[in-house]
């Protein structure tokens, strides 16, 4: 299979029910129970976090910050017991604290 995809399978039937191209490496997923949306950490050429629309996998948002983006691919992602904040690592060391909007919120 070629890497970059983003694949939902069903495990019952070993079939892949939905997927999306990324357009990079996939180094890290997340599950956004509230928004009950995918977020993918990602490698190389943007290294960035894109959130992903379920069930149909439509990309809804990419995660930067307005002066920092990561410099390496994102290794791992994680989220809050609140859901009010997502941290991030990466290859370039460097770890990120963001915060999460709700809906309608700037």
């Amino acid at each position: 299979m070629k890497d970059g995809i983003l694949r939902v399978w069903d495990i019952n039937c070993e079939k892949i029910i939905q997927s999306a191209a990324t357009d990079s490496q996939i180094c890290s997923l997340l599950w956004l129970p509230k928004t009950t949306e995918l977020m993918t950490g990602q490698g190389l050429p943007g290294n960035q976090m894109k959130i992903w629309k379920y069930p149909m996998l439509i990309r809804s948002s990419e995660l930067y910050g307005k002066y920092f983006s990561h410099k390496g691919r994102v290794l791992h992602i994680a989220l809050s017991p609140h859901q009010s904040r997502l941290f991030s690592v990466a290859a370039d060391g460097i770890a990120c604290l963001w915060k999460c909007h709700e809906s309608g919120e700037n």
